[in-house]
């Protein structure tokens, strides 16, 4: 063991460190652990990072557990401070433990430190005096005085002041406090805002509310408004009122209302806070005397529910928060008429709607009141837009192809009529959802019975009408299915582009005393072009294609065709029917790509003649099943 004649070590017995050796000076403090800050480092997974610290002070060699997890022990007693003596040693495990760590011996020479001062011998002493007379038990009793002397004098000097300053720490912050709450409550009683009313008590989002009190800023821009968790900034302050418009809340109910300024806030009133009341539409939009009728809005929970129309009381027959319903009252007026609805919660009144007097959908008017087929006509009225279904027209029961559509207008392509008059009165429906209309100003549906017949294309609906799609037709059948919109805003619009555009090169056809042909393309885009010419009429697409798996009234497919071949057949289609009605041959080209007998079928009831080609009066008194056949021959794309 290596040790210092004059002044005191601590040397390491066991483990890799056996005999390491730390000598201690006057005023220094040693910790021993496991940690790499340890100033003896003892390397043991028992051992803690800073297990015990020991010094050496005026009162002599000490030592101090710092809150190990397993003791320490000086001389196999458990100790948390102790003071040292020559010889003693310190382990970090209970005594009898397997496999323990190294100890700490302490070596103190003789003379360094004074010895403490004897005792006065305890009670047991005095009464058994002999066994105190040998010099080993005498030397153990010594020690153990010592050390509690020292650990009660260490106590003495650490403990005492330290609670003497807690005590002083806890007045400290006792006068902090005190001075803190004293400042606020100044601030509160003689300089923070004071609000004692609200007006109105009740608002909505968007409203402007009037706080009555005192000690507001000046400028409206110094006074915060809190609603709950949102604040706004004041928008007027006048002496003791102060304006302030009610945010965007999540939510109604009560909430706190809170004036701030750079000198405090004010204490809390409470708003409650409505639902904003609002109506947004009404359904159906047009009744008669004792209908019912929907207001759809939002805020019709937040109280009883009235509603008038045309200053009316209606019966209201129920109410939640985003509707009321209510039987319309007997009103006066013609038909078409718009009354004001109007419902009222809580004061609180909405925006008037307009009802019509009438049973939804109401036709108005129509615009021309004649025209042949392709024509487009409009048509206004209300509760013409249906929100659970698609809408669709009928002229003399054939289906019209609707191109725009709202509430109160509809576009529609007047259809080619199944009657062979030159004029017919045609009684059109509107069909909106599972209501129809039930009068309407009549159309006159024109056709030309005599003469030659002109190829003409016009747009046409698909099936029904409700399917979305739409054919580019003629007089004769339909020829071409839409069902992608493309450029345009629906497929139906697309239908009126691409016949207009048919019509247009059909025109200079005729104009130049020449015949027109059209071929199929791939590029630069996929569709039917021109022949001789850059000219594209129609582009087909992978959605036109598709549109053929399922084509309206004929049973499924098994594939779509590809664009290409689509392409390749709209091509074909075009040209048999130009061949048909311009020159008497025979068509061939849809005969070329698959099973076309309806062709020739139509070649022979269309006879073609020199000097006047094909007759009107043929092409009006078509059969209906030869029809047929040439609609289901335009769908079965080879």
């Amino acid at each position: 063991m290596a040790e210092s004649s004059e002044l005191p070590t601590l040397v390491v017995e066991g483990g890799p460190l056996d005999s390491l050796t730390m000598p201690l000076s006057p005023g220094s403090t040693v910790i021993i652990g496991s940690g790499r800050l340890a100033h003896m480092r003892v390397d043991h997974p028992q051992i803690e990072l800073a297990h015990v610290k020991v010094a050496w002070d005026d009162v002599g060699l000490s030592m101090i557990d710092n809150g190990s997890r397993y003791g320490t022990w000086v001389n196999g007693e458990p100790v948390e401070t102790a003071a040292l003596l020559d010889g003693d040693v310190i382990s970090f495990v209970a005594p009898g433990t397997k496999s323990p760590p190294p100890v700490v011996r302490v070596h103190i020479p003789a003379g360094v430190i004074a010895a403490p001062p004897p005792l006065p011998p305890t009670e047991e002493a005095k009464a058994h005096p002999a066994a105190e007379t040998g010099p080993a038990e005498a030397a153990r009793l010594a020690a153990a005085r010592a050390r509690a002397a020292v650990s009660r004098r260490r106590r003495r000097r650490i403990d005492i002041p330290f609670a003497e300053l807690a005590r002083l720490g806890l007045a400290v912050v006792a006068a902090a406090l005190v001075l803190a709450l004293g400042w606020q409550g100044w601030r509160w009683l003689f300089s923070a805002p004071v609000v004692s009313t609200i007006q109105p008590a009740q608002a909505e989002p968007g409203l402007t509310v009037t706080l009555i009190g005192r000690r507001f800023a000046g400028e409206a821009a110094g006074n915060v408004v809190w609603f709950g968790d949102r604040s706004v900034p004041a928008a007027t302050v006048s002496g003791d009122a102060l304006t302030a418009t009610v945010p965007s809340l999540p939510g109604g109910g009560t909430v706190p209302v809170v004036v701030e300024t750079a000198q405090g806030r004010s204490q809390p009133v409470n708003l409650v806070v409505l639902a904003p009341l609002a109506a947004a539409s009404l359904e159906p939009e047009a009744a008669l005397p004792g209908d019912e009728v929907a207001l759809h809005g939002e805020g019709f929970a937040d109280g009883a529910v009235e509603v008038t129309v045309a200053g009316r009381p209606a019966s209201v027959i129920g109410a939640e928060a985003g509707s009321v319903r209510f039987q319309m009252p007997a009103i006066e007026g013609a038909p078409g008429s718009e009354h004001p609805v109007v419902a009222t919660v809580a004061g609180r009144r909405t925006a008037a709607l307009n009802v019509a007097l009438g049973r939804a959908p109401l036709v108005l008017s129509v615009e021309p009141t004649r025209g042949v087929a392709g024509a487009v006509v409009q048509l206004r009225g209300v509760g013409l837009l249906s929100r659970r279904a698609p809408t669709t027209v009928t002229f003399d029961g054939v289906a019209a192809l609707v191109a725009e559509a709202s509430s109160k207008e509809l576009k529609v392509v007047a259809p080619v009529p199944t009657r062979g008059e030159p004029e017919i009165t045609a009684p059109f429906v509107v069909h909106s959802g599972a209501a129809s209309s039930s009068s309407a100003p009549p159309f006159t549906l024109q056709r030309l019975v005599s003469g030659s017949f002109v190829l003409r294309f016009l747009a046409a609906a698909a099936g029904d009408g409700s399917s979305g799609q739409a054919f580019v037709a003629t007089e004769i059948a339909p020829l071409l299915l839409l069902s992608f919109k493309d450029d345009a805003r629906s497929p139906a619009e697309r239908a009126l582009r691409v016949a207009a555009a048919l019509n247009e090169v059909g025109v200079r056809a005729r104009v130049g005393g020449g015949t027109v042909r059209f071929e199929a393309r791939e590029q630069p885009l996929i569709g039917v072009g021109v022949v001789g010419t850059s000219e594209f009429v129609v582009r087909t697409t992978p959605q036109d294609a598709a549109g053929y798996a399922t084509p309206p009234g004929l049973p499924s497919r098994a594939a779509p065709p590809t664009a290409a071949a689509l392409a390749r057949y709209w091509a074909a289609l075009l040209n048999d029917y130009q061949t048909l009605c311009s020159g008497g041959s025979r068509p061939s080209e849809v005969a070329a790509l698959g099973p076309a007998a309806a062709l020739d079928q139509l070649r022979s009831a269309l006879p073609w003649q020199y000097g006047t080609g094909v007759a009107n009066e043929r092409v009006a008194t078509l059969r209906p099943d030869l029809r047929q056949r040439l609609l289901e021959l335009a769908l079965r794309v080879p």
